[in-house]
């Protein structure tokens, strides 16, 4: 489904209705209290952003909340201020002053949300550090509405078969998609009849409240799981097929029967991830897969929502996480190269469980330029024998947990992100740093990626001729080489003034990197490699890989 432009005025109304929301990672969940003073007031606690997410459509909405810490509080909406699912602060720890409203929601403003807090989200929500291992209990609460009986919501039975049964579930994606490190367990419960103030308006504040209220009544411990999840028949009036917080622990499905996409795509966000979108920068009257902010029409570039077919986060598959989702989860480490130096990677399937599985170069706005390889397995990821997701290199520019990643095109002279990656022999430049990433190969078992860039030497190549190791390299073509090259090998260094060297070697791995000096004596970013030399010295020339 191709994607569509955003509507920003749906967030407008969530503001309005949002203050039965419960937020803030893993942590049990807690009742809203009966009410809210109003008046001057400051609110502390987690700023969260609810997106609401419209899959038939392809659009988005998005207000901001504040999580009370330390109470049994739920989140308060804040009205006056921009709905941005990707203000700075999200994840951070403020203090916002304004005035509680009569509904509960803070009025307030942008100036004073930006002085709340000075945590960066990108400090807050980067790559987080730890095991990987976690487990999750969602109480999915199935609702009928008392002016509506004949529409008949989701029998727990069903429910319970989409979040937790043994395939094609919920609880089975996150396995898969973590390498079993994560368990998605928990009850389904209802469906609870409950009356709502206003049968015409998408009043899921309330429905949530009613919801929490009806499970405890029939004597269910609400605060005994992780997540909750609000389950409805289809209601028109919302406009959106599933809602949740980024991070937090609060979703609602909005479907009659609910799918393992949007389900797994909510609590995605629960799990702090944002949508997968596509990226388009048009340079002129033409499409480029990743241009320089100045040379774009628009100078940050096109942002698609939802276009990445490859990951849940996108809305047409409920494909795994890709690689830098599982960064973010602290499940995959990736292998990082530093800007401006030249190196030869192998990275093998994101879906293996162990190896590099993905490549992430930084840029200067703090994102990365990510790359990797998907495979046909398990229940998820079936792709065909001929998607370009398995013939090629997948490229992203990954902005970090909790923000948007995007999608590179490495055919844009198409309107689809299908055809995406990148096929043996194709290339992706980056204007900002001068990184370049040409895809070498492609098999089933991985890939092979030559990083370079304008300022490292290029073409190193290593050999053995009987006892001594050779290197043989390129000058860099952004930098005058006048003082010549360091030369480093097993971390000890020699200069030379030509483009090659030859030093004795013996048996094991052997690392040698490069670097060009300038006229002003500073050794600029490396070229490396790593060779094996076996206990046999012969004149076998290795390709460096690594």
């Amino acid at each position: 489904m191709p994607p569509r432009p955003r509507l920003l005025a749906l967030g407008v109304a969530l503001a309005a209705s949002a203050a039965a929301l419960v937020g803030g990672g893993a942590a049990p969940v807690h009742a809203a209290p009966p009410g809210a003073r109003t008046g001057p007031t400051t609110v502390s606690g987690t700023l969260t952003a609810l997106v609401a997410d419209g899959f038939g459509s392809g659009t988005t909405s998005t207000t901001l909340a504040v999580t009370p810490g330390g109470t049994a509080g739920s989140p308060v909406p804040l009205t006056g201020v921009t709905a941005t699912d990707e203000h700075p602060l999200v994840g951070a720890r403020v203090s916002v002053r304004g005035t509680r409203t009569a509904s509960g929601a803070l009025r307030t403003s942008d100036a004073a949300l930006a002085a709340s807090g000075t945590t960066s989200r990108t400090a807050e929500l980067a790559l987080p550090t730890g095991s990987g291992k976690r487990t999750y209990t969602v109480l999915a609460i199935s609702l009928r509405f008392a002016d509506r009986p004949s529409e008949a919501p989701a029998s727990p039975s069903t429910v319970a078969a989409r979040l937790f049964g043994a395939s094609s579930s919920v609880r089975a994606f996150y396995a898969e998609s973590s390498d079993r490190l994560w368990t998605v367990g928990g009850r389904a419960v209802g469906p609870y009849t409950v009356t709502r103030s206003n049968p015409s308006s998408c009043d899921f504040r309330e429905w949530g409240e009613k919801a929490q209220a009806a499970a405890r009544a029939a004597k269910v411990d609400t605060s005994a799981y992780t997540n909750i999840m609000v389950v409805v028949p289809r209601q028109a009036s919302c406009g959106w097929d599933g809602l949740a917080e980024v991070p937090g622990t609060w979703s609602w499905i909005n479907q009659d029967s609910p799918s393992l996409l949007v389900t797994a795509h909510e609590l995605g966000h629960n799990f702090g991830e944002h949508h997968a979108s596509g990226y388009r920068c048009t340079t002129g009257t033409t499409n480029v897969t990743l241009g320089a902010p100045s040379g774009c029409s628009d100078p940050s570039g096109t942002v698609l929502e939802y276009a990445d077919p490859f990951s849940v986060m996108g809305n047409t598959h409920a494909r795994l996480h890709p690689a830098a989702g599982r960064v973010h989860f602290g499940q995959v480490k990736p292998v990082s190269v530093p800007a401006g130096e030249a190196r030869t990677v192998r990275i093998v399937p994101s879906e293996t469980p162990s190896g590099n599985r993905e490549l992430r170069i930084p840029r200067r706005d703090g994102s990365w330029l990510t790359a990797e390889l998907r495979t046909t397995t398990g229940a998820f990821d079936t792709f065909a024998a001929t998607d370009p997701a398995v013939r090629g290199v997948t490229f992203r520019i990954d902005r970090g947990a909790g923000h948007q990643s995007w999608l590179l095109d490495g055919k844009p002279s198409t309107s689809s992100f299908a055809d995406a990656p990148v096929l043996p022999g194709g290339s992706v430049t980056d204007a900002t740093t001068g990184v370049r990433v040409d895809v070498v190969s492609v098999t089933a078992a991985g890939a092979v990626l030559r990083v370079g860039s304008r300022v490292a030497p290029r073409d190193l190549a290593l050999t053995v001729s009987g006892s001594t190791l050779q290197a043989t390299w390129t000058a860099p073509s952004g930098v005058v080489a006048s003082g010549g090259y360091t030369v480093t090998v097993d971390g000890r260094t020699e200069q030379v003034s030509g483009t090659s060297w030859s030093g004795p070697t013996w048996s094991g791995r052997h690392t040698v990197a490069v670097r060009a000096v300038d006229s002003g004596g500073t050794a600029r970013p490396a070229a490396s490699a790593t060779i094996k030399v076996s206990a046999r010295l012969t004149a076998t020339p290795v390709r460096p890989l690594r």
